[in-house]
């Protein structure tokens, strides 16, 4: 169910307003800025990841909330930049099957919500079955003829690893099927491993925990769907 920004509870406002009584205006328009840009994540939700990063880095809260804005700017902004390329709405519209490939690697599909393009990606568990998180289901698994996406900027890629660790992957994020979908790609880096995930957060966990292996391009408070796609150490498969 979604929990719109716009309708806080009163515990919300007491801990925005507790939050920020030293703080600068400034922080004000970053949440209110944040708010729009990623409208399904309550404020209570996001200033309580804020509050936990501050305490475990020591940067102001204020510091935090700049960083998420700007992540959530330069997501949207290359979202834009790559459906005026590819001339495509993503995902929802898809006619294509993703198609085969090895367990472990991954596809990337454009995909436009009402909000923004944060793009999506799905891991393969078998060759023909991918284990993916989606708003509607949350962790699921579908069949890669089942699974259709746009072919403008549709993708396959491969994570360089031991195939152990593929393998290990894979399976963790099978074994995560039945959890329940989380909008917040913007501190999801500092969530939890178990619990609700987006489709990102699940492939970025399963493979920080089998191998180690960080899929996140640029290191930020947030790993988006893009971030997976261009982290180093993956190798292009095929485009779809």
């Amino acid at each position: 169910m979604k929990k719109p920004f716009a309708a806080l509870s009163l515990s919300a406002m007491l801990l925005v307003s507790t939050s920020f009584t030293s703080a600068s205006a400034n922080s004000y328009s970053y949440l209110d800025e944040i708010s729009s840009l990623q409208p399904d994540v309550s404020t209570e939700e996001m200033m309580a990841s804020v509050q936990e990063i501050a305490k475990n880095t020591g940067e102001t809260e204020e510091q935090i909330l700049e960083q998420i804005y700007k992540e959530l700017k330069n997501d949207q902004a290359q979202g834009l930049a790559e459906a005026k390329s590819n001339q495509t709405q993503g995902a929802s519209g898809g006619t294509v099957s993703v198609g085969n490939s090895t367990k472990g690697n991954f596809y990337y599909t454009p995909s436009q919500t009402a909000y923004l393009d944060h793009g999506h990606v799905g891991l393969y568990y078998t060759s023909t079955t991918i284990v993916e998180s989606v708003p509607s289901s949350g962790v699921r698994t579908i069949s890669t003829t089942a699974r259709k996406v746009d072919s403008s900027g549709a993708l396959v890629k491969s994570v360089g690893t031991t195939s152990t660790n593929r393998n290990n992957a894979a399976n963790w994020a099978y074994s995560q099927v039945g959890q329940s979908y989380s909008y917040n790609f913007a501190t999801n880096r500092s969530t939890g491993h178990n619990g609700a995930k987006n489709c990102s957060k699940l492939i970025w966990s399963a493979y920080k925990l089998n191998g180690n292996l960080d899929l996140d391009d640029d290191g930020g408070l947030g790993v988006y769907p893009r971030d997976v796609r261009d982290a180093p150490g993956t190798t292009l498969v095929r485009n779809i």
